[in-house]
């Protein structure tokens, strides 16, 4: 198999950029107009307010990881004759031999692919970072896998990589 190395796409980055504005100013009118703002479930204008922050913290976070994603060309995934190497430059590799098989599902309208594996605890031990482990943890006892792929931010269409992975897996 060719090396394949998948970056992220720049123009979703910047999508996401200008809907975080759009939050945040909606979190911005929703502080400045709690005392108007009635609906059936934002009565309360100091919970209107807290959900204002909150929208305004979330998605400013959001809003500078998707700067720094927007200025540099960050490789999200390579796959070669080894296997799958995830958030390269880190020694993450999923090998072929270990991969069992690869199915889809569909979270709003957003296609997710679920990487099978033969071994997935001997994975997640080897996981150091303690965030990444109980999402591989809620992924291996969601979806059978503690393993995903989401294409919504790789300069990749979602069927091209599915063709990739399982022509990367028959060989």
């Amino acid at each position: 198999m060719n090396k394949t190395e998948i970056y992220s796409n720049k123009k979703k980055a910047i999508l996401l950029f200008f809907l975080s504005i759009v939050f945040i100013v909606l979190g911005i009118w929703m502080i400045l107009e709690a005392e108007n703002i009635k609906t059936p479930f934002l009565r309360n204008p100091l919970l209107t307010r807290i959900i204002g922050i909150s929208g305004i913290l979330f998605f400013g976070f959001a809003m500078f990881v998707i700067a720094k994603q927007i200025f540099r060309n960050k490789l999200m995934l390579i796959l070669d004759e080894n296997g799958i190497h995830l958030k390269p430059p880190t020694n993450r590799i999923i090998k072929w031999k270990d991969i069992t098989g690869f199915s889809e599902i569909k979270i709003n309208s957003v296609k997710i692919i679920i990487i099978h594996v033969k071994n997935p605890e001997e994975y997640m031990n080897d996981e150091t970072n303690k965030i990444r482990k109980k999402l591989m943890n809620y992924n291996l006892s969601n979806y059978g896998s503690p393993f995903t792929i989401s294409v919504a931010t790789m300069d990749i269409t979602h069927k091209e990589l599915w063709r990739l992975l399982n022509e990367g897996l028959k060989n």
